[in-house]
């Protein structure tokens, strides 16, 4: 049973965390609402979908600033308790670093566990509708969500399965429609990719219909020059980042299944298995900032510090999962190896405290 004492300290963790995020989220959601000022006008898209868009991408933003935000929070937060010598009452009263430190990780459990359920559960379903409402908003043609795209030029209607990077669709399906709007001609190809000004269908199967029968063809590829107007692809195009990873696993083995490139979406898939304990080791790294020397100086300076690592995590984890896909690192491990080595400069500055 955790004590009175490790109820305070966990409820201070919680509270902290929360306190930073809401600060986080509000800067975030300001230059979220900015940066889709440039899309404004077009089609029907106003300030009003914008709003609406940045709203719906709301659980997704705060389930990435989640790690960040444990940090500034346990540096505020915890780090009031050592000004106001309340940490150091405790120490006195023979709570040892481990037990302090068990509770701040009970701290940090239930914040994993708010941000998973917001992130597996909430944020790609959010993420999906917020796409799919700025796609209409665009062209009322187009509709694109977590079951793939849908699109109609003329009398032709697309569907596909996956919207890649790179200008690419993924399980295409073609459905020509007759004057009549009777289907008359099926495509299926297993990726089409836009290369300049013409569209590359690969390893493609065509049925024609007719009163007479069916014709089937078979091609490894072809050329045509319309499918789908490239400049949708800024707003169809779904990043990894922002997929649950049940959503990720499922297109890796899409993309492994039809010989695609899956490393961004394998390493997507390990940075969203790591991206909780993150969390955690997020509040390992505030702990040393708590005790000893290192604690004087006022919130200023804590702030300043938490950004700083933020900042930092942040850049290492971009430049070292960029460097693990140049080098061809496992994407577990170019996912991981920021994780891993913020834990061990946590558990060095720890080993550093006075106990």
């Amino acid at each position: 049973m955790t004590t009175i004492l490790g109820r305070y300290v966990i409820t201070q963790v919680v509270i902290g965390t929360l306190f930073a995020l809401l600060l986080l989220v509000t800067l975030d959601v300001v230059f979220a609402l900015i940066g889709e000022l440039g899309d404004l006008g077009r089609g029907s898209y106003g300030l009003w979908e914008a709003m609406a868009y940045v709203l719906l991408t709301l659980p997704r933003r705060v389930y990435e600033l989640v790690p960040t935000a444990a940090l500034l929070g346990g540096l505020l937060w915890l780090g009031n308790l050592a000004s106001n010598s309340e940490l150091t009452a405790m120490r006195a009263s023979g709570v040892t670093l481990v037990t302090f430190l068990s509770w701040v990780m009970q701290g940090g459990l239930l914040v994993v566990i708010m941000m998973v359920a917001l992130g597996e559960l909430v944020a790609p379903g959010a993420e999906a509708r917020g796409q799919n409402l700025k796609a209409f908003a665009f062209d009322e043609r187009l509709s694109v969500g977590r079951i793939g795209l849908w699109a109609r030029d003329g009398n032709r209607i697309i569907q596909a399965d996956a919207v890649l990077p790179g200008d690419k669709l993924g399980g295409v399906r073609v459905f020509e429609l007759g004057p009549d709007g009777t289907v008359f001609s099926v495509a299926k190809m297993a990726l089409a990719e836009y290369e300049g000004d013409r569209w590359r269908l690969r390893e493609l199967n065509r049925s024609h219909l007719s009163p007479s029968g069916v014709f089937a063809e078979q091609l490894e590829e072809e050329f045509v020059s319309q499918l789908l107007a490239p400049e949708y692809f800024g707003v169809l195009v779904v990043e990894p980042r922002q997929m649950a990873a049940n959503d990720l696993a499922r297109y890796v083995r899409y993309l492994k299944d039809n010989r695609l490139e899956s490393d961004p979406y394998e390493v997507a898939f390990w940075q969203r298995i790591s991206m909780p304990a993150s969390t955690w080791v997020m509040l390992l790294l505030a702990l040393p900032f708590l005790f000893g020397s290192q604690r004087e100086g006022g919130a200023g300076r804590r702030l300043f510090i938490g950004l700083l690592l933020g900042v930092g995590f942040a850049i290492v984890m971009r430049v070292l999962t960029h460097m693990g896909m140049v080098y061809g690192l496992p994407p577990w491990l170019s996912a991981s190896a920021p994780l891993w080595l913020f834990l061990m400069v946590a558990v060095v500055l720890l080993r550093r405290v006075r106990v």
